[in-house]
């Protein structure tokens, strides 16, 4: 077994990588650890190019019980079935990192699998962001590489960096943030907190961006030594004849259909029209650069305005917030609590289901063995979208934005003593257009008060957007919806309280955001 080992230390405790043959028919691999948390990260690209006209990549957090020392399952059934809600959100955790830093171009299939070796007191999210970077940025996959996690808590009025799993549960635990990054710039963030001011979100975010870049220095050593040169891609060119079709027939009416008000209707009508005339003009070019094309004019009008001339699609101003429409109760008797909450065309119904304390969730996975007595659910029909789909079974997203407002809501609810029952909330997306997680901590919201839970107060949510064209050149718009959630480089969502944030969630297009553009967006969120 051939080995090379490399090592730092983060936080007083040793963060090493291991690079042998132990997988080496992949493209690349590491085995990575920290403290006693290990996993083994693999990284594999499709020899055969793809025919489909989108960008294919697989993130999958595989858990392992053994990696805890136990074992877990029912009585019958001792082996890992389904993925857990934690494995999906660490999953997502590194795809939401790793996939803007691709050419979005690339049609081969790639696949990023981190399979759990080791469970010690530290969360391995954080890892295998770091650990499917080494892997990616020292294989043949072409790749905008490294980037780098950590974990920040804030426990009484000290930061600690990459808390482990029982100080995240200590009562005095206040923040807990989840940074990723790369020369400066911050591209996903996750936030658990209690109530916290911006200021305390913004010293968070400035601690994990230093702490990022120190872990980048040593990733950086290691490529320079041992990465293998990449896998030529080159981007294909869209044909000169469909960029002067388009002058020609689509151009005049351009503007004034993408800025013709709110929804994507126009927009889509449009689209429409112009794949009708290039099939007929240009039958012998591939549908996909027309489809293309379109979406980079777009992309690139709605920059323009909105940074040149503070414009947006539906008129609004880059502050305003889509009519609100709020209510209470009134669906059903059946009902143990319903809320409705509209915020332009993002429609969500949420209802609430209390039940005894025997009725509480048990939660057994690799990582822990216990209650829940919370549980917010979120689905997303495809109707929401005026689309045809087929219904049932759970997707990533749909775990990922129920935990989203899950843990938005958790700082406000009284406690077991106060309010011993168990807590269901199901919220319905039936009209999606920007932010239906944000309208579920609305609804959600109006839910519980309507069911009588005695809440600290009520929690809102808002997605704020950004068209950058550089750190100094950009423009912050408020409640994105349609077109700027499509094409904008940011998807920034915060809930919280009049008091302050409970949770944060970061999605980016572009290799990252400058933190005083971070700093801006909290501002304008607690506004709205």
């Amino acid at each position: 077994m051939n080995t090379k080992e490399y090592s730092m230390e983060v936080a007083g405790k040793t963060l090493k990588a291991t690079f042998s043959d132990l997988a080496d028919q992949a493209n690349g691999s590491v085995l990575i650890s920290y403290g006693n948390t290990t996993l083994l990260v693999a990284v594999c690209m499709g020899k055969k190019e793809k025919d489909g006209d989108f960008f294919s990549l697989t993130v999958d957090f595989e858990e392992r019980f053994y990696a805890a020392g136990k074992i877990l399952g029912s009585r019958f059934i001792r082996r890992e079935g389904r993925p857990s809600d934690e494995s999906i959100l660490a999953g997502r955790v590194v795809d939401r990192t790793i996939r803007p830093l691709f050419d979005q171009h690339i049609r081969f299939d790639i696949q990023v699998v981190i399979t759990a070796i080791s469970l010690g007191e530290d969360d391995p999210d954080v890892l295998a962001v770091i650990g499917a970077s080494l892997a990616l940025a020292t294989s043949n996959v072409p790749w905008n590489g490294p980037v780098s996690a950590v974990r920040i808590g804030k426990i009484g009025e000290e930061y600690k960096i990459n808390p482990t799993y029982v100080e995240r549960e200590l009562e005095e635990m206040t923040l807990e943030l989840t940074a990723c990054g790369k020369d400066g710039n911050i591209n996903m963030i996750e936030v658990s907190s209690k109530e916290i001011s911006n200021k305390t979100a913004d010293e968070g975010l400035a601690l994990a961006s230093k702490e990022i870049e120190k872990i980048q220095e040593w990733q950086k050593k290691i490529i320079s030594e041992i990465g293998k040169p990449k896998r030529e891609f080159v981007a294909p060119q869209i044909p000169a004849e469909v960029i002067s079709l388009f002058e020609e027939t689509i151009r005049p009416k351009f503007k004034e259909t993408v800025f013709s008000g709110p929804g994507k209707d126009a927009i889509n009508g449009l689209k429409e029209e112009w794949a009708k005339i290039s099939r007929e003009k240009l039958p012998e070019v591939k549908s996909a650069f027309f489809d293309e094309h379109f979406e980079i004019e777009i992309d690139k009008l709605i920059h323009t305005e909105a940074i040149e001339n503070q414009k947006r699609p539906d008129a609004r101003g880059l502050d305003e917030v889509r009519p609100l429409f709020a209510k209470a109760g009134g669906v059903s008797s059946v009902l143990h609590g319903s809320g409705i909450f509209y915020r332009g065309g993002t429609h969500v119904f949420s209802a609430l289901t209390l039940g005894g304390p025997g009725d509480s969730q048990v939660i057994e996975n690799m990582e822990m063995s216990s209650k829940k007595r919370f549980m917010h659910h979120y689905n997303f029909p495809s109707f929401s979208t005026g689309e045809t789909g087929r219904s049932g079974g759970l997707s990533r997203r749909a775990v990922g934005h129920g935990y989203l407002a899950e843990k938005a809501l958790v700082p406000v609810l009284p406690s077991k003593e106060t309010f011993p029952y168990t807590i269901r909330v199901v919220s319905e997306s039936f009209a999606s257009n920007g932010s239906t997680s944000m309208g579920s901590v609305c609804a959600a919201s109006l839910a519980l008060m309507d069911g009588g839970v005695p809440i600290k107060a009520p929690v809102a949510g808002i997605a704020s957007g950004l068209m950058m064209k550089n750190a100094n050149e950009y423009a912050l718009l408020t409640d994105i919806q349609g077109p700027e959630d499509h094409h904008g480089d940011m998807d920034f969502k915060v809930a919280g309280t009049k008091e302050g944030i409970t949770a944060i969630q970061m999605d980016v297009k572009v290799d990252g955001i400058p933190l005083k553009i971070l700093s801006e967006a909290l501002v304008k969120a607690e506004n709205a």
